[in-house]
């Protein structure tokens, strides 16, 4: 049923082919999508692209809906460039040239768009096809959320594990094990809230803010507030590659499971990533902001690469949404309004899928889809 849903949706994605423009910003390139896709959501035999950005035309029948967040995020996208405006100006990606007005330009043709019903995106768009992970249009997305976490003012017998604010000065900063293991930051003032365990704090570190809830029901929203500047280490491939069974699949949630079988694996594991984010209290914001300073929408923001995917960027989208066989591909406008540490290159990027439980089971994600930068004609 998935594969079948799949395979509807992208045959209808069949790419029409303009040889005869003489502006080679104009020139559309020869694109089919293949008939065979993997339960993944990847398109398989697809043919190879030679840039990073591939002039195409994504259909007619391709039609996102533009409810009120989607409005709501797109007036934030404006807000964005604004705010970034004295930034970099100008790039050149792949050998494609825009600028943050080209930017602006489309975020004004994105509300156009929206308020008209079926019209082609070509009439309002310059579309290319982001060459993927593999230079077939095969686009990895994974999903991030803004977790919910169950903390303690002051410490007791079950919330003992500081989360810490970071330390004044330069540096250098103590390692996770220095800090957990050897107290490196005890006595100085830093402590934030208490956690009932350290994968749990990780886990919050990983998405790079999220909430906590204390005792008495209140919400308090930490934001990112730098690192120690150490290498982020995976504790889920270490574990694979020392304890996982070939073929075995592992996620912070079943690493949850694994340590309250085995305890005694916890601190090495744990403290295989060096790496520490610090939070700090944000009294002023109740929403989840981006790296864009401007709040998450679940399924319409990402954190990318901005090598490769600049902050301010609009783009279309046939999104992987996982079925109980498959993936369904499903119509949908982006905006590039974060970034994240581990999201390398142009073939990666990251869903924001919301606040909490709900955001957790929406964010396991692991599949391929298509994705388009638009530029406003």
């Amino acid at each position: 049923m998935g594969r079948s849903l799949s395979f509807f949706l992208m045959m209808g994605m069949i790419i029409l082919v303009c040889t005869t423009c003489l502006n080679e910003k104009r020139r559309y390139s020869a694109f089919y999508f293949p008939s065979n896709i993997s339960s993944n959501g990847k398109l398989l035999d697809a043919p190879r692209l030679e840039k990073t950005y591939n002039l195409t035309d994504i259909g007619k029948k391709q039609s996102p809906s533009f409810n009120l967040g989607m409005v709501s995020a797109v007036r934030q996208q404006r807000k964005l460039l604004e705010i970034q405006r004295r930034g970099r100006k100008n790039f050149n990606i792949g050998g494609l040239k825009f600028g943050k007005e080209d930017l602006m330009r489309t975020v004004d043709a994105l509300e156009k768009w929206g308020s008209s019903a079926l019209v082609p995106p070509s009439e309002y768009f310059d579309t290319y096809m982001i060459s993927g992970k593999d230079q077939r249009g095969n686009m990895f997305f994974t999903g991030y959320y803004s977790p919910v976490l169950s903390v303690r003012k002051k410490p007791d017998g079950v919330y003992q594990f500081p989360i810490y604010t970071k330390p004044k000065g330069e540096g250098p900063y103590p390692t996770r094990k220095e800090i957990y293991q050897e107290n490196a930051l005890e006595g100085k003032d830093l402590e934030l809230a208490y956690a009932k365990s350290l994968l749990d704090i990780q886990s919050m570190q990983l998405q790079g803010s999220g909430f906590v809830r204390y005792g008495d029901g209140s919400l308090q929203l930490l934001s990112y507030g730098g690192t120690n500047r150490h290498p982020r280490k995976s504790i889920q491939r270490y574990y694979l590659n020392k304890y996982g069974e070939p073929g075995e699949g592992v996620t912070l949630r079943k690493l949850k499971k694994i340590f309250s079988e085995y305890p005694e694996l916890e601190d090495e594991i744990i403290f295989h990533n060096p790496s520490y984010v610090f939070f700090i209290k944000n009294e002023v914001r109740k929403r989840v902001n981006g790296s864009g300073n401007v709040p998450l929408k679940p399924f319409i923001s990402i954190a990318t690469d901005r090598k490769y995917i600049p902050t301010g960027a609009c783009l279309f989208a046939l999104r992987p949404s996982p079925l109980k066989n498959g993936v369904e591909h499903i119509p949908s406008v982006l905006l590039a309004q974060d970034v994240g540490g581990g999201i390398k290159g142009a073939g990666h990027i990251d869903l924001y899928t919301g606040i909490g439980k709900e955001g957790l089971e929406k964010a396991a994600l692991g599949h391929y889809g298509t994705l388009w930068l638009l530029l406003a004609k």
